[in-house]
């Protein structure tokens, strides 16, 4: 198995890749309700999953690349909805999107500006997803009375068996 190593992968918003990325970061949870109801043992606590919560943060060098999206770009749009995408890229300053792992629209909540003495100005970026699940990844998590399973058979979660 190959590995994929941290300067491929990038978030691109607008189709347009965030500048002078040092890092980023997807985050996905899985919001999970805990129920019980009087007729379960004390011990007995359904855990069903109600929604998928996300977020992308970047962290990188301040630019001036017109080309990308960069420290000025993010500070005019916060607040904004923009569709992101946390892909492979290439190309020159890996900033050709490739292969897009994840994708959906988010809203661009956070955004800092650090300025330190005789360094390098740096910025942070923080998107927070505003759909329930990531668009791209709809065909691959499914939910039914099985709980929920992946394109490829895989249960992710199951809800409580019951004695009939």
């Amino acid at each position: 198995m190959a590995a994929i190593r941290g300067e491929h992968l990038r978030i691109f918003i607008g189709g347009v890749a965030v500048a002078a990325a040092q890092e980023c970061t997807l985050h996905v949870q899985m919001e999970v309700e805990q129920q019980s109801t009087k007729d379960d043992d004390d011990n007995v606590n359904r855990n069903n999953p109600t929604s998928i919560i996300w977020d992308l943060q970047s962290r990188g060098v301040v630019t001036t690349d017109p080309d990308r999206n960069d420290a000025d770009s993010l500070l005019d749009r916060i607040g904004q909805t923009v569709r992101v995408e946390f892909a492979m890229a290439g190309g020159e300053k890996n900033s050709v999107k490739g292969t897009v792992m994840i994708a959906g629209e988010a809203i661009i909540s956070d955004v800092q500006l650090t300025a330190q003495n005789k360094q390098n100005s740096t910025y942070q970026v923080a998107l927070t997803g505003i759909r329930n699940m990531l668009t791209d990844i709809r065909d691959l998590i499914t939910s039914n009375q099985s709980g929920l399973i992946t394109a490829d058979g895989h249960q992710l979660a199951a809800p409580h068996e019951r004695e009939e």
